[in-house]
C-alpha cells in the first residue's frame, strides 16, 4: 500500500510538472552573408598577351537563404531549450575555373552549397511580457551538407568550335560548429509571438567524396565516356603521392575544408500552447 501511495505522489507531481511547462513552435525564414573564405577550390586567369597568370579566388558558401522550424519549451519564466531543424539554400560564387573537372579549364565556373541542420540550443531570455529581448546559444550539426560545382568550357579555335559543361557533386560526412543569435519577439496574442533576430553561425564542412554527375561536349551527353577515376574522388587526411590509381578506381586527393559560416536576419512567427 506504501509502495502504491508513493507511485501516486510521484505520478501526481509529474502531471503538474507537464502541465506547468509552456512549450512552443517557431518558423521563420532568412538571409545571410558569408563570413568566411578558403583559398583552395576556385581560381580566376588573365592573359595579358606576354604574360599568363592564375589567381586564387576566394570560396565562401554561407551566402543564401534559410529556413527552420524548431520545438522547445520554456523551462523557466527565463530559460527555454530548444531543437531545430533548418535548411540552407546556398547562391553561387561564380570564377574562372574549378579545379578537377574534365574538359580542360574552365572560363565559367560556379560553386554553391546546400545544409540541413540540427539545431539544438538554450534560450535565456528577461521574460518580459509584450517584448521579450532573447539570446540564443547553440550547436549546428550539418547533417547533409552538399555543394555543387558547375563549369563551362569553349575553345573557339577548333572548327567546329567546341563546348563542354561540367557539374561536379561534393557529399559525404557530416559538419559541427557554433550557432548564435539575438533578438526579440513581439507577444501578438497569448498563442501567437513574432521574433525578429540577427544569427551567426561558424561551422566548415569537409567532403569525403566527389562525383562528376553531368558532362556533355556540344550538348552531347559524354558522362559515359568517362572513366571511375576522372568522375569519382575520395578525399583523405593522408595520400601516396607516389600509388598509381587505375581507372577503374576512385581517384584520391587530400581532404579539402570548404566554409558555410555566416551571418544574417531571419524573421518568423512563434506559436506558444
Amino acid at each position: 500500500m506504501k509502495k502504491h501511495f508513493l507511485i501516486l505522489i510521484v505520478f501526481v507531481s509529474l502531471t503538474g510538472l507537464i502541465q506547468a511547462q509552456n512549450f512552443y513552435t517557431r518558423l521563420g525564414i532568412g538571409v545571410a552573408g558569408g563570413i568566411s573564405s578558403n583559398l583552395d577550390l576556385l581560381y580566376s586567369y588573365s592573359n595579358t598577351g606576354s604574360s599568363q597568370t592564375i589567381t586564387a579566388v576566394p570560396l565562401g558558401l554561407g551566402r543564401g537563404f534559410t529556413g527552420v522550424a524548431a520545438f522547445g519549451f520554456n523551462a523557466s519564466k527565463f530559460i527555454s531549450l530548444e531543437f531545430g531543424i533548418s535548411q540552407f539554400i546556398g547562391l553561387p560564387k561564380i570564377a574562372d575555373s574549378v579545379m578537377k573537372l574534365p574538359g580542360g579549364s574552365a572560363f565559367e565556373a560556379k560553386v554553391k552549397g546546400n545544409m540541413l541542420s540540427l539545431l539544438p540550443a538554450i534560450v535565456l531570455h528577461p521574460g518580459f511580457e509584450i517584448l521579450d529581448p532573447y539570446a540564443r546559444i547553440g550547436f549546428i550539426l550539418g547533417i547533409r551538407p552538399a555543394i555543387n560545382a558547375i563549369a563551362k568550357a569553349s575553345n573557339a579555335s577548333t572548327n567546329p568550335p567546341e563546348e563542354t559543361e561540367a557539374i561536379r557533386h561534393y557529399y559525404g560526412g557530416v559538419a559541427a560548429g557554433l550557432n548564435a543569435a539575438m533578438g526579440v519577439t513581439w507577444k501578438a496574442t497569448s498563442v501567437v509571438s513574432l521574433y525578429a533576430e540577427l544569427g551567426f553561425s561558424s561551422i566548415n564542412y569537409s567532403p569525403k567524396k566527389s562525383e562528376v554527375v553531368f558532362y556533355e561536349e556540344n550538348s552531347v551527353d559524354m558522362l559515359s565516356t568517362l572513366t571511375v577515376k576522372q568522375t569519382q574522388t575520395e578525399y583523405y587526411g593522408q595520400i601516396n603521392p607516389d600509388e598509381v590509381i587505375p581507372d577503374t578506381s576512385p581517384d584520391k586527393e587530400l581532404r579539402k575544408s570548404l566554409p558555410f559560416s555566416n551571418a544574417g536576419m531571419s524573421f518568423g512567427i512563434l506559436f506558444n500552447f
